[in-house]
């Protein structure tokens, strides 16, 4: 009987043995498969991030080239209107003048 229990202790300890030897490559499996798909959701957050950031980019630099553009404009607007404002006081000086002398001829 001693002999067969210390086989059937044998047999039990060599199955324990190859389960915890299973259980330990299931586990490796299970840790290699978390750290893929881990390192999976890393990139795809990183690419995600990147893109967007290009994006931020690419609109900040359109609203710059806009608000340059607009500024541009405005200045140009102003500049006409200055330039309008000129010629218009020169056409009335000239005016003025142009009644002096005519009330002067009158006059004298």
């Amino acid at each position: 009987m001693e002999a067969t229990d210390a086989l059937n202790a044998g047999e039990a300890s060599a199955r324990e043995v190859r389960d915890l030897r299973n259980t330990i490559a299931a586990l490796r499996e299970t840790v290699e498969k978390m750290r893929i798909e881990r390192e999976k959701v890393v990139q795809e957050t990183l690419m995600t991030s990147h893109q967007e950031i290009a994006q931020l980019k690419a609109t900040a630099a359109a609203l710059r080239t806009a608000l340059e553009g607009e500024r541009n404009d405005k200045e140009q607007r102003i500049h006409e209107a200055v330039k309008a404002a000129n010629d218009e006081i020169k056409q009335l000086k000239a005016v003025i003048a142009a009644i002096r002398e005519s009330l002067e001829k009158a006059r004298g």
